[in-house]
């Protein structure tokens, strides 16, 4: 192996530390969006405390994340959800945020070695990609295996090999098994494909198209194919680990009908990816967060150094120059494929702002040919160091606006990477809970009920340590406990039902425009205060009514 070789992975592990670096710390500083906390129940409770999963195809997306936090919970010693904590699952998107910077040592070839490592560095201090590393929702997986499988693919039209093939298939199906928009990003990779074709054809000549697939061969996309299929049916079926009576585990599928749901439920995506809900957002909101952010009295955020480096990355793709002729190819295929996948993306009226991230990391592999193609324009030694000087200046206030986004404004409505998410005001209504379980005749078993028309995620993730805690939308026939948590529509139905007294009323806001009320019963609160009263013992913060 030569120098450059070796230098070349140096590099790529040397940002891939730094990559960890920004996105490992503190990893329970903010609180939990009530998507995450929905998954990590299904993660945490059900598959990992009680062994069972089964797909939902009307949501919570795909098993494989789930069928990696088990691992990880595994491995962190946690033996039961309430034992687990925030970290314990945010690790998974950690691991696979820096994942997409070691991947890069696959794509020197298809790069260029100089614009892997650009484009390293800047998938490793791009606030988007921090941000959403830190954030347990399928995307970082979704956006890893997709470029897992463009990798792997480009392996094997280089060198025919059937593992590649093999691995590339593997990787389509853990795509699918991880959330159903993969078929945005299949669609845009045979769009891709097809359009840089055309493209050579008509710059260079059907010539220039005759070695490209000369080494594909049918057997090898049908084992592709087959280990594609062998992943979804596998996954979707639930597999999991049964006691025989005879000690001995077995290997079991315990949802057969998985599979068939996992393609059925297609038809409930596509009406919510229609619009026409909370969530909808016009064609130019992930451009429009990317190119300029400014809510306020907050700073500003912008991510346009990628987006102006990635236009370069694609003038040279297009243009031939400052590309090897080796790589044309595989830039010409991600210039086509991220554009397409942008428009698809900006073309569906729903809209989160994670989702950005799949064609985002598109972007930034284009701007790292970008960078290359920069210093190769330029015509003297000094121009080039210019160039190197100024984008990496430019990379550490993108790296700052990372670190601001992860942890100052972690959970600020003016981070535009925010979106709908838990008030830091939780943590207080947990302090509150965990007090009164303190002086409670029954402790931890103290009777709590969550009653609200709003969505309580994600209250349940917080109160995973009290075993007695039920959930209505409505107010029931018996609504007394010990602790009562409701919203203001459902407190003149409450109060009227209510036959207990109840001596405290405090607010809490749970998200933007959605605030929480919490009753105590009377005698809890009495004793609640006279521990307070106690001395050394510190008041807990809450707002009366």
């Amino acid at each position: 192996m030569n120098r450059s070789l070796w230098a070349f992975g140096a590099c790529v592990l040397a940002v891939a530390c730094g990559a960890l670096a920004f996105r490992l710390p503190r990893l329970g500083l903010r609180p939990m969006h009530g998507d995450e906390a929905n998954q990590a129940l299904k993660a945490g409770l059900e598959l990992h405390e009680n062994g069972v999963y089964r797909y939902d195809p009307h949501d919570h997306h795909g098993p494989s994340l789930y069928y990696v936090t088990l691992a990880a919970l595994r491995l962190s010693g946690a033996r039961t959800y309430a034992e687990s904590g925030e970290g314990d699952y945010r690790i998974v998107p950690v691991a696979f945020g820096v994942g997409l910077v070691l991947l890069l040592l696959g794509a020197g070839d298809g790069l260029g070695r100089a614009a892997a490592v650009a484009a390293g560095v800047l998938t490793a201090v791009s606030p988007a990609m921090v941000f959403y590393s830190r954030y347990y929702v399928q995307e970082m997986m979704l956006v890893f295996f997709t470029f897992a499988t463009i990798l792997a693919a480009w392996r094997y039209a280089r060198t025919g090999a059937a593992a590649w093939a093999l691995l590339a298939g593997a990787c389509i199906g853990l795509m699918h098994a991880t959330k159903e928009t993969w078929v945005i990003h299949g669609a845009a990779m045979a769009a891709g494909l097809v359009l840089a074709r055309l493209w050579t054809r008509w710059r260079e000549g059907a010539a220039a198209l005759a070695p490209a697939l000369s080494l594909v061969r049918g057997r090898h996309l049908a084992a592709a194919a087959a280990a594609a299929l062998a992943v979804v049916l596998v996954l979707y079926s639930s597999p999991g680990l049964e006691h025989r009576p005879d000690g001995l585990l077995v290997p079991t599928l315990a949802n057969l009908r998985g599979p068939l749901d996992s393609v059925l439920a297609y038809a409930n995506y596509a009406v919510r990816a229609g619009g026409a809900g909370l969530h909808d957002h016009p064609w130019h909101y992930y451009l429009g967060t990317l190119l300029y952010t400014k809510y306020a009295a907050g700073p500003w955020w912008s991510e346009g150094l990628i987006l102006a480096l990635a236009a370069v990355g694609i003038v040279a793709a297009l243009s031939g120059r400052g590309v090897s002729d080796a790589a044309r190819p595989f830039v010409r295929f991600l210039t086509f494929y991220t554009i397409v996948l942008t428009a698809l993306y900006s073309a569906i009226p729903y809209k989160t702002p994670w989702c950005m991230l799949a064609f985002l990391h598109g972007m930034i592999l284009l701007a790292g040919v970008g960078v290359a193609a920069l210093v190769r324009w330029m015509p003297s030694v000094l121009l080039k160091a210019a160039v190197c000087v100024i984008v990496a200046a430019l990379a550490v206030q993108l790296g700052g606006q990372a670190w601001r986004a992860s942890y100052r404004y972690y959970a600020d409505a003016r981070n535009p990477y925010v979106y709908a998410h838990t008030s830091t005001d939780v943590s207080t209504l947990v302090r509150l809970v965990d007090r009164l379980a303190r002086v409670s005749p029954d402790g931890r078993d103290m009777l709590i009920k969550v009653i609200t028309p709003e969505n309580y995620w994600p209250i349940p993730w917080y109160l995973r340590r009290f075993p007695r805690v039920g959930y209505w939308h409505e107010v029931p026939d018996d609504p007394d406990a010990a602790v009562v948590i409701t919203s203001p529509e459902a407190q003149p139905a409450l109060d009227a039902h209510l036959r207990g007294r109840y001596d405290k009323r405090m607010l809490f806001g749970l998200r933007p425009t959605v605030v929480m009320s919490v009753y105590v019963e009377e005698g809890l609160w009495k004793a609640f205060q006279e521990a307070l009263s106690a001395p050394g013992t510190a008041p807990g913060g809450a707002q009366r009514e």
